[in-house]
């Protein structure tokens, strides 16, 4: 009577189709993760800036101030942050660091935030957000009038 049982060439074979599924689900699921990453980096980053737009708009004052200018959102290569801004100083409220292998691609400088979002005129449009990881992009896109939007579609760049 012949013995039913697996050869050691069955169980590589097998072993290795297994090893191949895995090595390919967890490449795949890695790229998801830092997909997800940089779509949270640039939600973050849109929120402060509607954050400043609301400040601004319903002239929410931090402290005293007598000549209260607005908000301000300074954007640089790997941070960003969040100010107050009476007469002509703005003080930091907020900063922000993006995390590891996401930076800001493009559009750096300040995003100011008149009060009650009078005489507002953004000249930059956009800003990228950049995955190194993946070699994807994210766009946070300005209006002239203040109208903040994300695109969550992946480009390369």
């Amino acid at each position: 009577m012949p013995k039913k049982s697996f050869t050691l060439i069955e169980l590589l074979v097998v072993i290795s189709i297994m090893a191949i599924f895995i090595g390919v689900g967890l490449a795949q699921y890695n790229t998801y993760a830092q997909q997800l990453k940089l779509k949270s980096e640039a939600k973050k980053l849109v929120d402060v800036l509607e954050l400043a737009k609301q400040k601004s708009l319903s002239a929410d004052l931090i402290g005293s101030c007598d000549d209260f200018t607005g908000y301000r959102v300074t954007i640089s290569a790997n941070a960003y942050s969040f100010k107050f801004c009476c007469a002509t100083s703005c003080s930091v409220v907020q900063n922000y660091n993006l995390t590891t292998n996401i930076s800001i691609t493009s559009t750096t400088g300040d995003f100011n935030f008149p009060p009650l979002m009078k005489n507002i005129n953004f000249s930059i449009s956009s800003i990228q957000l950049k995955n190194s990881a993946i070699g994807k992009c994210v766009t946070v896109s300005i209006s002239p009038i203040g109208i903040i939007g994300l695109d969550e579609i992946l480009i390369g760049c």
